[in-house]
This record gives structure tokens, sequence and C-alpha cells, in this order.
């Protein structure tokens, strides 16, 4: 097996640059020969193709070829593949895999609806040039016949011409790996608008480059009006800019055409944990936001409830606030039992756990996790006061964990201000001299323990075992609390 030595040099940062992923074959020992035959066969066709053009006996045309990657003659460069081939990959020298750096170009594997890169591209042309020199025929001419063949092309200008805009092909399938899993897959094309997307978008932060981000997207999808992952991005550019009515629109036709990829019968998962399938989770999600917006509920909901069974592990969290849009529309008893939450506890997951206990008329389990809630993340008094001086100087509201606040709050709310007498017992909960004085002691610990002004001292377990008891501690005060 050849080391990662044998890649560190201009042979290895160059197949990186050319995207030849079949380089990483060099690393199995028993498909050693089989790169070296393909190497010989792309030497071959280029032979062909040069011999028929310039009108020269196959084996000059091969001499011409070895000479324009770099060796003096055929039977040089076929020593030394052959050499390469023959031995055991952990007896070939970095110096003999460097040697076949410019013989690279016989690995590129190009596709008539995906442009080439810039490396790709100047390395056509330098070889074209030499190839130029070596046989005596016009540059254009080598470039026209020799490089476009090699790229399956009929000039060189078609090849240079090539775009995934004008790709003919579907930019999407549906695989059906198993009858409970499932996954998008992209085309090649697909994959190189995606690149060309998140190099236009991606930290796009200024008016002025979402704009030409948002011009990109709609060219792009005037071109490809199946190209998803552009139809998300500008959605979200509209509903950033209060453009409600334009991203539910472009959401909707997306999601449906998306859909329509799916076979019929398809009951299975589409997991978050497939990277090609994230795009189709955020176009759900943002739907369902809007969705939340305008207090189409039934609709908001029905989106929670799709993504939680297509994607049971719930990457973004929608399982956090389904039991939130259940209050807002007053089915209190399934948002109790939606918000139970058996293995996960404390910061934001209390907050929604003590609400839905509230809502059904549990107000012990209404203050035992407004404890925990509130002694994890002390934000949340800031957030449901609308006080920003509710936190002293120094303290950043969270301990250690910062969940999505404002998704949070964005969900949170509506059931804070609807759900009957539910703010008032949070104001009074926040309000009570044992909770003020048990944060207090809380906050200065956790200051001590972080050096926060101070010299460090305490540590995680005295931490855990303070708030811990100060959880306890709190039902127990107030017990007798009448809410």
């Amino acid at each position: 097996m050849l080391s990662s030595e044998h890649f560190s040099g201009s042979f290895g940062r160059l197949s990186h640059e050319l995207e030849i992923d079949s380089i990483g074959f060099w690393l199995s020992e028993s498909l050693t020969a089989a790169i070296i035959n393909q190497m010989l066969d792309r030497v071959k066709l280029g032979a062909k193709i040069l011999a028929r053009t310039a009108g020269i006996k196959h084996s000059v045309a091969l001499g011409h070829i070895a000479v324009a990657v770099g060796f003096p003659n055929w039977h040089g460069f076929n020593a030394h593949l052959v050499s390469i081939s023959a031995v055991h990959p952990s007896e070939v020298s970095v110096e003999s895999i460097d040697r076949l750096t410019k013989s690279l170009i016989f690995l590129i594997e190009t596709n008539a609806e995906v442009s080439l890169s810039a490396h790709q591209e100047k390395v056509f042309q330098e070889f074209g040039e030499k190839l130029s020199r070596a046989s005596g025929l016009p540059f254009l001419q080598v470039m026209d016949t020799v490089c476009a063949g090699y790229c399956g092309g009929t000039s060189w200008s078609e090849v240079k011409g090539r775009s995934p805009l004008n790709a003919t092909q579907p930019l999407y399938e549906f695989e059906v790996i198993d009858p409970k899993d499932g996954r998008f897959v992209m085309s090649e094309a697909c994959r190189q608008l995606t690149s060309s997307l998140d190099a236009v978008y991606q930290h796009a932060r200024t008016p002025e480059r979402i704009a030409k981000a948002q011009r990109w997207m709609e060219d792009a999808l005037d071109r490809q009006p199946d190209f998803f992952e552009a139809g998300l991005c500008l959605a979200q550019i509209h509903y950033d800019n209060g453009e409600t009515n334009k991203a539910l629109r472009i959401l909707n036709v997306h999601i449906k055409n998306a859909e329509r990829l799916i076979q019929k019968g398809y009951r299975g998962k589409i997991d978050w944990g497939w990277a090609t399938n994230r795009f189709y989770h955020r176009l759900i999600w943002l739907r369902m936001t809007i969705y939340h917006d305008v207090n189409w509920m039934r609709y908001c909901l029905r989106d929670a409830r799709k993504q939680l069974r297509l994607n049971p592990r719930d990457n973004l969290g929608v399982r956090d606030i389904y039991p939130l849009m259940l209050m807002e529309v007053g089915e209190y008893e399934k948002a109790a039992k939606a918000s139970r939450f058996p293995r996960e506890d404390g910061y934001h997951i209390a907050l929604v756990r003590a609400f839905g206990r509230f809502a059904v008329g549990d107000h012990p389990g209404f203050i035992q996790n407004m404890a925990k809630a509130l002694f994890d993340l002390p934000i949340l008094r800031l957030l449901l006061l609308e006080s920003p001086d509710e936190l002293p100087d120094g303290d950043s509201g969270f301990r250690s964990v910062k969940p999505d606040l404002d998704t949070l709050q964005r969900f949170a709310w509506p059931p804070y201000k609807t759900v009957p007498g539910l703010e008032t017992a949070c104001v009074r909960f926040l309000s009570n001299p044992s909770v003020q004085d048990a944060e207090a002691e809380l906050r200065a610990y956790w200051m001590r323990l972080r050096g926060i002004g101070q010299v460090a001292t305490g540590d995680a377990e005295g931490w855990h075992e303070l708030s811990t008891r100060l959880k306890s501690s709190i039902p127990i005060l107030l017990a007798g609390d009448v809410l």
C-alpha cells in the first residue's frame, strides 16, 4: 500500500486540484495495475486521434504524447509505467510517482453536462501547447481534436462552453435504499450548481451581495427550474425581505416538484443523515415557519408532523417546538404528551415541558420544570419578562449550552400569551424571592467557576451538586404557592 508520503508531492497536490477521485485507487495494492492500464488506454486514445489528424504513424503519435507529459520518448514513458505496476506499492518511490504528475491529464473524467474546473482547463491548455510543439500541429487544432477527444467533445469551444445550467438530465432523483429508507441523489451537474450557489450566497452579508446572489439564483432557476437548492435560498431571501407570499409560492412549487420524484407508495424515512436530503427538510421547515407566522396552524402542524415522521432523529429540533404549536391551538393534552421528552431534560426542553404541565393544570410539574429551565438557562428571565435589565452585568444568561433562542421565542411566545394564566404564573415564579436567591447563588458560583471578574475557583462537580440541590429545593419551597 502506498503511504501518505507518496501523495504529499506534486502528484498528490495536482490530483486533488484536478478532482481525480480514482487516485484513491492507488491506495489499494490490487488496483495499482488498473490505474496504469487506465493511463495506457487514454494515451493510446490520444495517439489514435493525433495520428489521424496529423497523418502520422501511431507509434510516432505515441512518442509526441510522451514528450508532452515530460518523457523523452514513448519507450521511456511506457517503461516507467510498467516498472511501477510490476512492483509492490510499498517499493514505489515518491520520485517515481511525481514523474507522473503531468500524466494525470489522462485520468481526468469529464461530463458533457458539467463545466471543466479552472485547474482542469489549465492542464489541458498546457498539454495542448506541449503537444502542438512536439507534433508541429497548430495549437487550436490539437485542442479541437486530441483535447476535445479526451473530453468526449466535438471541439474545444464546445467543451469550454459546457455548463450545468444547460444540463438536460434531471438534477435530482430519488433512490429507495430499502422499504424504510430513501434519499435524494444529485447529478454531477446539480453538485456543480450547488457549489456555485454556495460560492455566491453562503457569505453574502451586505444588501449588494445578497442582491447579486438573488440575480444568480433567478437566472439559474430560469434555466433549471428544478434546482431545489436555489429555490430554497431564493425563498429565504424573499422571506427575510418580508415578501412572505413570494417565498411561500416558491416553497410550494419546489416541495411539490421534489415529492414528484418520490416513488408512489413509498412510506419510509427521508433521513437528515443523507446530506442530499437536507434541502428537502429545510424547504419544509421554512414553509412551516411561514405558516406559523401567518397563523395557518393547521398547515404548520401538518409540516411539523411530516418532518418528525420522515426524519425520526429530528436534527432540526421540530420536536422541541411541536408541543408549543399544539398549545397555541388549544390542544393542551396533546401538547403535554408531546412535551414529555423522556430522554431529555433541562434548558429549553424544561421550559416547553413546564408550559405543557401548566396547560393541563399540573402546577407542581410547572414549578419543577421552570426551576430546571431557569437555572440551566437564566436568559429565559430576559425572554419572558422582555426586559434587558433582568440580567446583571457579566452574566451572559447561558450556562455552556446555547440553544436557538430565536426559534424558541418565535414558537413559545403565542402560548405564553394565550394559555390562560400562563404568563401570570411565569411572572409570579420569576418574582419569587426564593427563586431569585437561588439564581443569585448559582450565578455567583458560575462566575467564580469561570473566573469572570475574579480568580477561578470551584469545579464542575460542585456546580452540578449546587444546581441539582436548588432544582430540587425550589419546588418544595414553592409547593404551597398559588399560581
